[in-house]
């Protein structure tokens, strides 16, 4: 029962968060409806110059979690812009090394498909067949996502050390103190949270209002969300 009230305590706590300042979920929103525009059309120079702002909705997350470590309760404020634009820069290095085996995993896999694609013709779009088809690629991820989540959250308690997101023998002892059978609830819930984002994006495209509603304020919320779970999650091991 106590197990379920800190649970539910966190849960509340993270999705109340992102209500302490609605005008910086939706800031956050349009740098990252900008940053990702690239993706979603053919590869061009825009596509670069879009992607080259990836890095600031990733180090205003974390800058989420640091400033929840620091006993914060309210959204940062968006300053400090390069600081933040490094920490985010570290914060894909360091997700993008964890994604390593995935990436292999796909080319592998489909390496005749790849090969045979229109790289002029190409968009994020394009790998969602292939993605959505690959049951490997899932499992991969879920059991890298484990250790993953815990090694970004540590990256932020030593001060965006990258090396700090691979030190495998404190990441385990970090999720030992949370306990693994409490860990498991919380990357259950992380995935829950993950899955009720896709389908209200999915939601509000049908009722032809998400174009506005999804980047602007749907995604921005849930990753604020996660962002501060996240946070209480690790958190949890010191207490």
């Amino acid at each position: 029962m106590e197990k379920i009230t800190i649970i539910k305590n966190m849960l509340l706590d993270a999705a109340k968060y992102p209500a302490t300042d609605w005008l910086k979920v939706v800031l956050l929103g349009f740098i990252l409806l900008v940053s990702i525009m690239g993706l979603l059309t053919q590869l061009n120079l825009f596509t670069l110059l879009f992607l080259i702002l990836l890095p600031l909705p990733f180090g205003y997350l974390f800058r989420i979690i640091k400033t929840s470590f620091n006993g914060l309760d309210i959204l940062p404020d968006f300053n400090s812009w390069k600081e933040m634009y490094w920490d985010g820069l570290k914060v894909l290095v360091a997700m993008f090394i964890y994604a390593l085996p995935i990436l292999i995993i796909f080319f592998i896999t489909n390496q005749s498909t790849l090969t045979t694609t229109d790289l002029t013709n190409f968009t994020l779009l394009s790998l969602e067949p292939i993605i959505l088809g690959s049951y490997l690629l899932l499992l991969v991820f879920i059991f890298i996502g484990l250790f993953e989540l815990i090694g970004l959250a540590n990256m932020a308690l030593y001060d965006v050390d990258i090396l700090a997101a691979f030190s495998f023998r404190e990441i385990i002892r970090r999720i030992s103190m949370i306990g693994w059978s409490n860990y498991l609830i919380y990357y259950l819930i992380i995935w829950i949270i993950f899955v009720l984002t896709a389908l209200l994006s999915i939601l509000s495209i049908i009722m032809l209002i998400g174009i506005i509603i999804i980047p602007l304020l749907i995604a921005p919320y849930f990753l604020v969300l996660m962002a501060r779970f996240l946070a209480l999650v690790f958190a949890s091991s010191e207490s």
